[in-house]
């Protein structure tokens, strides 16, 4: 799982990078494996699409990817260092991390915990291919993102409808509802169910609202709208107007569909397109988890 944190005074472009680069070298994408294309990964982490190329072309010029003209990123098998110069620039980074542990008033003992700890990162995962299936594919990202970080490999978004695009998946997470057709589409694959919970705050509001009341979704894909409404509808047993659009739409109809709404939900792709547009509107992300059972139940079945 890659994560960007405004607050470091490093640039995204170069937080970014170092961790593409970590990820690579630990063999979560292989030698040949295509990178998200740079919309993707911009939209997955919210950023612009101008820092996720910029970081894609310092790899590039590193010699870690190559760009083929319609095939995107694919990684490329690096040009080992010698011996010496990996020990050497190992032990600046070492000795850096160290430096910025003591820093923060770890003891000892302490320090020795986090490297162990962390030190599981750098074992090589295996080179199973793992799917995260949902009805929509912004729902696909985040199941993914949230898997990634849990088995601490790569983990692919696709929609339920695209699974038998993928015969030789080895594992396939999917919302319970979804886990009969997923076994139907893929037999081979090993196929774990998980609980997605919707945000309560968001059900919330929507849930004391009436007849009179409207909401309006917006998103970053049109398949997640109509699934987003049924979410509401069924969880709330709300009354009123649903509006819907997608981040593609123009800033007056999305302005207009704001402005006569009583609440703005909105997926966490579209968040830079929504949030500068509401004003004092009431707005909420609608961010699905997946609950703690269900996380148990990853790392159980995996470990297998």
């Amino acid at each position: 799982m890659i994560e960007l944190d405004s607050t470091n005074p490093l640039p995204l472009s170069e937080q970014l990078v170092e961790q593409l680069r970590y990820h690579i070298a630990a063999g979560r994408y292989g030698v040949g494996e295509r990178l998200p294309s740079t919309r993707e990964l911009a939209a997955r982490l919210g950023i612009s699409f101008h820092t996720a190329r910029k970081a894609y072309g310092r790899l590039v010029e590193e010699g870690m990817l190559e760009v083929r003209r319609g095939g995107g990123f694919r990684v490329l098998e690096r040009t080992s260092m010698s011996r010496a110069e990996r020990l050497e620039r190992g032990a600046a980074i070492a000795q850096e991390a160290l430096q910025r542990l003591v820093a923060l008033g770890l003891a000892e003992d302490e320090v020795e915990f986090v490297l162990e700890e962390q030190r599981t990162y750098a074992e090589p995962p295996g080179r199973r291919k793992l799917l995260f299936a949902a009805r929509f594919v912004e729902l696909a990202e985040l199941g993914a993102e949230k898997v990634t970080s849990v088995l601490q490999e790569n983990v692919e978004p696709v929609t339920l409808d695209s699974l038998a695009r993928h015969p030789d998946a080895d594992v396939v997470v999917t919302p319970l509802p979804h886990v009969r057709d997923s076994i139907a589409a893929l037999p081979g694959a090993d196929v774990i169910g998980v609980t997605v919970a919707w945000p309560h705050d968001a059900l919330a509001r929507v849930a004391r609202l009436g007849a009179d009341d409207s909401v309006a979704i917006v998103a970053r894909q049109a398949d997640a709208l109509e699934q987003l409404t049924d979410v509401l509808r069924s969880q709330t047993g709300f009354p009123g107007s649903v509006y819907s659009l997608t981040t593609d739409a123009d800033k007056p109809r999305l302005e207009a569909m704001i402005r006569r709404s009583d609440l703005v939900l909105y997926t966490p792709q579209a968040r830079r397109r929504v949030r500068p547009l509401v004003g004092e509107r009431a707005a909420v992300a609608m961010l699905p988890a997946l609950t703690p059972d269900s996380l148990a139940q990853i790392r159980e079945a995996a470990a297998r």
